[in-house]
């Protein structure tokens, strides 16, 4: 069989890795600048130039109201998992104990967690 060790290194050994390559990608993502690229606005229309910081203006708005919304989405997500949370945490306690509702909350933080 395999050995404690063993199991041990291959419960953690990939939690570590997608840790370090959410780090990576989030690094990725936030280096991202939205500038409209004028040079390749400027090679495909002779008015672009006046106009890229206009596109780029509303890049931006749009970009902010994606984000806006996201958060508002979370928010209210967050909240009728917090309600959930609660309410079976109440129901657990009576049918399975303690430590199985505080496996079952922890549980429910990490998953919010990893889904911010």
């Amino acid at each position: 069989m395999v050995g404690s060790m063993e199991v041990n290194l291959l419960v953690v050994v990939p939690g570590i890795l997608g840790l370090v390559w959410s780090v990576k990608e989030w690094i990725s993502v936030a280096n991202v600048k939205i500038d409209g690229h004028p040079d390749l606005l400027a090679n495909q229309d002779s008015k672009a130039k006046t106009a890229a910081a206009d596109i780029v203006a509303e890049m931006i708005k749009i970009s902010t109201t994606i984000q806006e919304g996201a958060m508002s989405f979370l928010m209210a997500e967050y909240t009728y998992m917090a309600v959930y949370i609660v309410l079976f945490s109440i129901f657990l306690v009576f049918f399975t104990g303690v430590p199985t509702t505080i496996a079952f909350v922890v549980g429910s933080i990490t998953s919010i967690l990893c889904g911010w």
